[in-house]
């Protein structure tokens, strides 16, 4: 499926309105996350089209570490 092109935003009240939503987001996705690790739970991610958490990211680091 071909993807479709789109505009740049040019409004710069639609910019700004963007960036807030978007950085209002982050703060709830980093607070959700470390959430997640107090409790023990892990996060998922998309790396290089292959799904890890960060459990397996850690185990990774540890084991990898001369």
């Amino acid at each position: 499926m071909k993807q479709q092109t789109f505009e740049p935003v040019t409004d710069a009240v639609v910019l700004r309105e963007a960036m807030d939503m978007m950085a209002i987001g982050n703060v709830a996705v980093h607070r959700a996350q470390a959430t997640n690790r107090a409790l023990g739970i892990p996060n998922y991610y998309s790396i290089g089209g292959h799904v890890v958490s960060d459990r397996d990211i850690d185990n990774k680091n540890i084991t990898s570490k001369p």
